[in-house]
């Protein structure tokens, strides 16, 4: 495997529930800080990622459709085993 993809599954000490949870709250306070690093002077900025270069913004857009596909997955799943999925709630 990849060096740069081996780590795709998050930490191997992450076993919990509590411990998935702590991990998914401090991604999403990672990405809000990318997206609030963006500026009109660095939005094309090259950064690697992965096996690639790609804009800042490229990247953002990334993250935020990326995550909207799964949750359509999700409410998808959810549908098709008879669960109404909940709205998705703005935490502030």
């Amino acid at each position: 495997m990849r060096p740069d993809i081996e780590d795709v599954n998050g930490p191997k000490n992450i076993k919990t529930k509590k411990d998935v949870i702590e991990y998914l709250r401090s991604s999403f306070a990672v990405g809000r800080k990318a997206i609030a690093s963006l500026t009109a002077e660095n939005a094309m900025e090259m950064i690697q990622f992965r096996w690639r270069k790609l804009p800042r913004l490229d990247l953002a857009f990334y993250a935020l459709t990326h995550a909207n596909e799964h949750y359509g997955q999700m409410a998808l799943y959810l549908r098709m085993c008879g669960i109404i999925p909940p709205p998705t709630v703005n935490e502030k």
